[in-house]
């Protein structure tokens, strides 16, 4: 049996804190090309000029055991001292509903199984896995404007900065 953690905190003495933060809004953000992609992952702004990061990575360790050759996913949430970093292409705005803290985005993924997920051989499938979560932030009523999350949901169809089509890679959900 393993002793795989699929969650990381970072820093990990700041998980209650990071918890606790309100949230003002929600990028979603295609960063900088690798291997013929980007890597999509969410920003919750805690304030004018910080948020906290919701990265769903490959391990690149733990084997996969749905998708053949792939590894299991970090679920990484880190405090940032800048709203999106410098690598970002883009940034899609998503609505919130008032009132939301960093805990209930975190919660509602865990307890959805989303952080169980797995990236195929080539360490691919973070934007299959945004379109995931938009959909079910949408449904949980956290994500407010409906013509956001479907614009959201189209760009990360595409390749960023040039904007041209990507088939959407799939990863998995494991038990």
């Amino acid at each position: 049996m393993s002793n795989f953690r699929p969650v990381h905190f970072v820093p990990a003495n700041r998980q209650a804190e990071m918890l606790a933060l309100p949230v003002l809004k929600i990028f979603a953000v295609p960063h900088q090309q690798q291997a013929g992609t980007n890597h999509w992952c969410f920003y919750l702004m805690t304030s004018s000029d910080t948020s906290v990061q919701i990265d769903c990575q490959p391990s690149y360790t733990e084997p996969s055991s749905v998708l053949r050759g792939g590894s299991k996913a970090n679920l990484v949430v880190s405090e940032l001292s800048c709203l999106v970093p410098n690598d970002a292409q883009e940034r899609f705005e998503l609505d919130i509903t008032p009132g939301l803290l960093v805990g209930q985005v975190y919660d509602l993924i865990i307890q959805n199984a989303r952080h169980k997920y797995e990236f195929d051989m080539d360490g691919v499938g973070c934007r299959c896995w945004a379109t995931g979560q938009l959909g079910l932030f949408h449904q949980a009523q956290i994500i407010t404007n409906e013509s956001q999350v479907a614009a959201t949901k189209a760009a990360i169809l595409k390749l960023w900065p040039e904007q041209t089509p990507l088939p959407l890679d799939q990863g998995a959900y494991y038990p």
